[in-house]
């Protein structure tokens, strides 16, 4: 874990030495789009898996939704991406608050929502990181024996690579001047970061598809048998259900699973442009608007590419670990485990640090602006402090 944050480390230095020579390595459509693939967090490594074997395929809709904004909406995301250079937009929450006056009030409050609502988000990242080290610390067992909420911070691995995240972090993000410069290291570090995560649940998939078993057929052929496997991948109609094993998968529902649907795929929708680590990469952090052309066709493939596997996995940690002994959550880990692949499961372990620590660390640089721009800075000028009480009267003077 210290040796592959390390690795990040490494990556953005030399991301940052290469953009003050003026030799930018993130200068290119490629690097921008793996940047975007920070939407796939920890829970797509892991809770994808685990909502299909209790869901089935409405998993799909948290990708859908990302999919159809970058297809159909691009035009609306290259105006976003012109008005935030031509006025300086550091954040979502500076977006929102300058079209409307550039409200601090309005500022401050989407900064509140954006805190309250991504701080728990974050600590399901970490939480995910602890939980997969005392699994694979326990190998070739698959089982964590002792309770993480027992131990102690000190004893605590999740606890030593958040500090490593906070360093990173102010290294390569906060510590900028300047908001809205751009953090080249950083978008270095998390595309490094995409190719990982997504070669790890490719290889898992493969493994368990390929490897346990003899490919998609034979492995929907021994889930078809199952009917505990066949119930809970089955989408309720209003008045009859269709299993996902006929009809080639087709998606027959009625009127409620069509809200829940609709509902998923708008909130997913809204959220690949409005969750502030988002919005860093797609606008923050954008080099050339035109590499926006290619990522709004490449970006849907990569969503693709890392979803591709999630129902063969789903399908066989359930065949597997057909006496529910497993959390569905951990399938994706613990499967090359049951299989004794050591170096899988490291792989799929880095995977998953990959996905978890590139969300925690453009979301708090993201969380760090916003707080320090639209919280901090605005109740600063409003305190009787001497030398602030005077900047701002000197501000005054030259304005008028």
């Amino acid at each position: 874990s210290f040796g592959y944050v390390s690795l990040l480390f490494v990556i953005a230095y030399y991301g940052d030495k290469r953009a003050d020579a003026g030799r930018s390595i993130i200068s290119n459509p490629y690097i921008y789009t793996l940047s975007l693939a920070v939407y796939c967090t920890a829970w797509t490594f892991y809770g994808s898996v685990g909502l299909a074997t209790q869901s089935g395929l409405s998993f799909i809709t948290i990708y859908i939704g990302p999919t159809l904004m970058a297809m159909l909406g691009w035009l609306v995301l290259r105006k976003i991406i012109r008005i935030s250079k031509v006025h300086r937009i550091t954040s979502i929450a500076d977006f929102i608050a300058s079209r409307y006056g550039k409200s601090p009030t309005l500022g401050g409050l989407v900064t509140l929502i954006a805190v309250a609502g991504v701080i728990p988000y974050i600590a399901v990242q970490i939480k995910a990181i602890s939980t997969t080290f005392f699994l694979i610390h326990q190998y070739p067992e698959i089982s964590v024996t002792a309770n993480i909420a027992d131990i102690p911070v000190l004893g605590d691995t999740a606890f030593y690579v958040a500090l490593m995240l906070a360093v990173f972090a102010i290294l390569f993000g906060t510590r900028h001047l300047d908001a809205t410069e751009r953090h080249e290291g950083l978008v270095a570090a998390i595309a490094f970061e995409s190719i990982i995560k997504l070669a790890a649940f490719l290889a898992v998939g493969i493994f368990v598809t390929y490897g346990l078993y003899n490919g998609f057929s034979d492995l929907f052929e021994k889930a078809h048998s199952f009917s505990d496997l066949k119930n809970s991948l089955t989408i309720e109609a209003s008045d009859q259900s269709y299993g996902v094993f006929e009809d080639l998968l087709t998606i027959k529902a009625g009127d409620s699973t069509f809200i829940y649907w609709f509902t998923l795929i708008f909130l997913s929708m809204m959220a690949i442009l409005l969750l502030p680590r988002q919005f860093q990469v797609i606008v923050v952090e954008n080099v050339n608007e035109e590499h926006l052309k290619k990522a709004v066709w490449l970006f849907p493939l990569y969503l693709v590419a890392i979803n591709i596997f999630v129902l063969p996995v789903a399908l066989g940690g359930m065949l597997r670990f057909a006496d529910g002994s497993v959390d569905a959550d951990t399938f994706v880990l613990t499967l090359p485990m049951a299989g004794r692949q050591q170096l899988l499961t490291l792989f799929v372990y880095l995977g998953g640090i990959s996905a978890a620590t590139g969300m925690v660390i453009v979301e708090t640089i993201a969380l760090s602006t916003m707080i320090c721009n639209d919280l901090v800075m605005p109740l600063l000028l409003r305190l009787p402090i001497p030398a602030i009480s005077q900047r701002r009267e000197l501000t005054g003077l030259l304005l008028s």
